[in-house]
């Protein structure tokens, strides 16, 4: 799969369960200023919650039934029945309809990665393509609790080097005197780094 950022604002989202996962992708989507229909037999007291508080989202505790794909972007089904998920797969592959199967990502279309801020420019994705949700989220923590300060230090240097159409040279430097990443293997790989950006003219 692909990994790209998609402006999901007033998109809709139809979620068909009413569990776990369907409470972590309709918190995604709401915070991306999507707009959710969610359909299950048993709907948790989270989601419930967050429907309460949330205008953006309308719960309907009953069955999945296949109109209710009618006016929908994007589809998850995430219950605890594969055939059925499998069902709302197909059903809305023969609308058109982006669909992610919960229990099988290889019949997804889509599927959803770990990411978090650093800051308002920089956001990180890790994705594991389904095989180890747990990996991501400790890469997630591991760059949010331990990386981040460092990572936001040489982000700076960077962005003010671009800005002010500083050599390679002179961008080297900086982050070997910035104190950044000390140990002398760190400094052979900033050096390696460094002579990639003549790629990509950082």
């Amino acid at each position: 799969m692909l990994n790209i950022n998609i402006d999901i604002s007033n998109k809709k989202w139809l979620i068909v369960g009413g569990g776990q996962v369907a409470s972590r992708r309709i918190k995604k989507i709401l915070e991306s200023k999507g707009v959710v229909k969610v359909v299950g037999k048993s709907i948790s007291k989270p989601i419930k919650n967050i429907g309460e508080k949330n205008k953006h989202i309308k719960i309907f505790e009953r069955s999945f039934r296949v109109v209710d794909l009618n006016s929908t972007d994007f589809v998850i089904a995430c219950t605890d029945d594969e055939n059925l998920n499998n069902k709302i797969v197909q059903e809305s592959r023969k609308r058109n309809i982006l669909a992610s199967n919960a229990s099988n990502q290889k019949i997804s279309d889509f599927s959803f990665t770990s990411s978090f801020k650093l800051n308002k420019d920089i956001k990180i994705n890790c994705d594991t393509n389904g095989n180890s949700p747990f990996f991501s989220k400790i890469i997630r923590i591991l760059f949010q609790h331990t990386l981040k300060k460092d990572l936001l230090a040489l982000y700076k240097i960077l962005k003010s080097s671009r800005k002010n159409k500083s050599g390679l040279k002179k961008v080297e430097q900086l982050i070997l005197n910035s104190g950044l990443l000390k140990a002398e293997e760190y400094n052979s790989k900033v050096i390696k780094i460094i002579k990639e950006l003549k790629k990509d003219k950082y």
